[in-house]
């Protein structure tokens, strides 16, 4: 019993003397302060330290005691004119911070940014289209002659396909080792009917070299076939894409007007994602990326008001001669350039109000 009112007794003494620290220590930061303090108070040149101290302390040389730099402000030490002083408690202690008087104070909000487009029409990305665009080429009848040929499968099969080896013949670029297998194909002529515009190759697949048994000869392996590849076919190194993971269609750099002269295939139409040949190429600066409006002829037509006004001689005349009014064409699609050669190029139909036909004319938008 006598062991238990000892432990009462720290105890209590252990309490008493925790308040007594407390409140002196209240006693001691309440002293620190004016009975007159100022909530707050904005410096001015004429200020000294002592005089701003003495605007809240009783002391004004404890004032490292109470004083809060700001870490964030330029010179967080230093004190200028129009900074602002305000009495806080943190802690449980007084502290006096300071908001910086030329501080610029601005309420950000949500705002709309605005970025031009590269085009009219918005970017497009290639994995969209790119299984309408055609692997076929088109080249000179020169390249097509100087291109190596297969002369023979190492295999009994008659198909030379996927996994197969051949051997090709040739003059042969020095470094490369990657090909692709070609047929040819239709010859594209001037309106003329005499000069070549260029050769169409059929696409066949790819190869790649894997011995030199003779200067002129190499052993390939076809590494992909899309069709049945024949002995005679051509080798032409492979095509670097121009074109990125992303389209941004652009309008032609001048002015363009040509026609459509080809569809691939057998189709005497062709609506939205079908690949046609125009007669517009490198030679008149198209470029991988443009638009172009596909245009439906307009029609002649005669002017029966103007035939009516007309003398019945001068109106016959007009049943001969033919006199009549040309009606203005009207756009029916727009082109999407995706390869150009020389005189060439191939473009794939973006859209499409009706189908379009040989020989209707492309433009500029």
């Amino acid at each position: 019993m006598k062991n238990l009112g000892i432990k009462q007794t720290l105890i209590a003494i252990a309490i008493s003397a925790v308040a007594l620290i407390l409140s002196t220590t209240s006693f001691a930061q309440a002293s620190l302060l004016r009975d007159d303090y100022a909530q707050s108070y904005t410096v001015v040149e004429s200020d000294t330290l002592w005089d701003i101290a003495d605007k809240f302390l009783q002391d004004p040389e404890r004032w490292p005691e109470i004083w809060k730099p700001d870490g964030y402000l330029d010179n967080p030490d230093l004190i200028y004119p129009g900074d602002i002083l305000s009495l806080s408690i943190a802690g449980g202690s007084p502290r006096i911070l300071m908001q910086r008087g030329d501080r610029l104070t601005r309420q950000l909000t949500p705002q709309v940014r605005e970025i031009p487009l590269v085009s009219a029409i918005p970017a497009i990305p290639l994995e969209a289209i790119e299984n309408s665009f055609s692997k076929n080429r088109i080249v000179t009848q020169q390249m097509y002659d100087a291109a190596p040929y297969v002369v023979s499968n190492l295999g009994d099969n008659l198909i030379i396909s996927t996994g197969d080896e051949i051997y090709a013949r040739g003059s042969w670029p020095a470094g490369t080792s990657s090909f692709e297998v070609y047929r040819g194909g239709r010859v594209y002529k001037a309106e003329n009917g005499k000069d070549m515009l260029g050769l169409e190759l059929e696409y066949l697949g790819f190869a790649s070299i894997t011995d030199q048994p003779a200067p002129d000869l190499r052993k390939l392996l076809i590494n992909n076939s899309a069709k049945e590849i024949k002995v005679g076919d051509r080798l032409l190194i492979r095509e670097e894409s121009r074109i990125g993971a992303t389209l941004f269609p652009t309008e032609p750099s001048s002015r363009m007007e040509g026609q459509i002269i080809a569809f691939l295939g057998e189709e005497s139409l062709a609506s939205q994602l079908d690949t046609v040949v125009v007669d517009l190429g490198l030679r008149d600066n198209l470029a991988v990326g443009d638009i172009l409006s596909i245009q439906h002829e307009g029609t002649r037509i005669n002017d029966e008001v103007e035939r009516g006004r007309m003398p019945i001689r001068e109106r016959i005349a007009t049943y001969f001669n033919r006199d009549r009014l040309q009606i203005p064409g009207k756009e029916i699609g727009t082109l999407l350039v995706y390869k150009t050669f020389a005189q060439l190029s191939y473009a794939v139909i973006l859209s499409s109000t009706e189908p379009a036909e040989l020989f209707n004319k492309v433009l500029s938008p």
